[in-house]
């Protein structure tokens, strides 16, 4: 090889080390604006329904982000250190830094959008924080995790440590990300949803210790979940739903404390990732191509059998409280209400769909009709009460 060609070879590779994490912190801000864009520039009578659906689109490629700069920045630190270019500081520093960077600024851009779109009442501070934690609580621990397999690869143990630091910026960044969306529970001990929960939890033969509800302040979800011995609501489902509809989230609700759904989805997924893992420290070096395959794999697939085992646990939450309340339309209502008034779209493709954690309205619905035996005339019925293009306008269900 020729002077010339050696000084070109450098050359180039001196451009990608020095590009890489610059795109890395760019794309991602490129893609949310894209669609961005092309929300604030439909008509307003369709952009709350489309913007949701693109919010789900830009979740996902924040995803496949990770497992891509992972691969991306292994090749650029195996090629650059064989070159000496890459500057004195850890390899974790490229992998860690350049995609956070870029992902948080993104969420800050789809959040303000959020804002402007659904007339929610957060302030930049509020912004700040919900697109800083909501980094913290997802790709910053998949990225720890790649940090580790990394590590691993390396046989040394500080593999371990990051998968450590991993599992602890997702717990702390749940927590503190619900406290940024202002879900701060309150224990509450009379009305309508103490009462209906007790009731129901007695009936299923549930261990109930208490009930919360989550004042959602300036924004408006409809959510409920189950757990521990305990349900929590938020505060705009227990002012929308009631009766049947009620009892029917509730007993979903209940059905998860039974069935013990919150620690099996933990134990789920701290296996499939710890599963993964051991098969990094079993794996040899392999060549560059390979190792884009085996680090998409390592990152996606204990998300998808996370997710997978998420979604069956909803379908049977909902299947057992339909068959304690023998209210398949009251469930069908209430699932189109809370989706209706949250925004959350109706449908969902396949591959969002693999990313999570609640199967799409229409396939929860057909698997409620399906159970409890009800005429599809009726699921047309309801169903013909919204409209797709209106998103998250109210609606009257009757």
């Amino acid at each position: 090889m020729s002077v010339a060609q050696v000084l070109l070879e450098i050359s180039l590779a001196s451009f990608f080390v020095f590009l890489a994490p610059i795109a890395a912190v760019i794309l991602p801000v490129v893609w949310s604006l894209s669609f961005i864009l092309l929300a604030l520039r439909s008509d307003e009578s369709e952009r709350v329904s489309i913007w949701p659906v693109y919010l789900r689109r830009m979740r996902t490629l924040n995803l496949l982000a990770v497992p891509a700069w992972w691969a991306l920045s292994g090749a650029l630190i195996e090629s650059g250190a064989k070159l000496n270019l890459i500057p004195d500081y850890p390899a974790w520093v490229l992998l860690v830094l350049p995609l956070s960077v870029g992902v948080t600024a993104a969420r800050f851009l789809t959040a303000w959008t959020n804002r402007r779109i659904d007339g929610l009442r957060w302030t930049i501070a509020d912004l700040c924080r919900l697109s800083f934690w909501g980094t913290i609580s997802s790709t910053l621990p998949l990225l720890a995790f790649a940090a580790g397999i990394d590590a691993f690869h390396d046989r040394s143990v500080f593999g371990l440590l990051w998968i450590v630091v991993a599992a602890f910026f997702a717990w702390t960044g749940r927590a503190k990300l619900r406290t940024a969306e202002g879900l701060k529970p309150q224990l509450v001990k009379s009305g309508e949803l103490f009462k209906h929960s007790f009731a129901l939890a007695k009936q299923m033969g549930v261990h109930l210790i208490g009930v919360f509800v989550y004042p959602t302040g300036r924004g408006r979800l409809m959510n409920a979940h189950g757990g521990a011995g305990f349900i929590g609501m938020t505060d705009v489902s227990v002012h929308r739903l009631h009766g049947a509809q009620l009892d029917f989230v509730i007993g979903h609700e209940l059905a998860h404390v039974q069935q013990k759904h919150g620690q099996k989805e933990l134990l789920f997924g701290a296996g499939s990732y710890l599963g993964i893992a051991a098969l990094a420290l079993a794996v040899p070096h392999l060549p560059v191509v390979w190792q884009v395959f085996f680090k998409f794999g390592v990152i996606l697939i204990p998300l998808m059998v996370y997710y997978s085992v998420s979604r069956r646990f909803e379908f049977a939450a909902d299947r057992i409280s339909v068959e304690h309340s023998g209210e398949g339309e009251a469930a069908i209502r209430a699932l189109a209400n809370m989706h209706y008034h949250s925004g959350v779209p109706f449908r969902c493709n396949e591959i969002d769909e693999l990313f999570i954690s609640h199967p799409s309205y229409w396939k929860r619905v057909n698997a409620i009709a399906s159970e409890g035996n009800i005429p599809i005339e009726c699921v047309t019925k309801i169903t013909l009460q919204f409209d797709e293009k209106s998103g998250g306008l109210p609606v009257k269900l009757e």
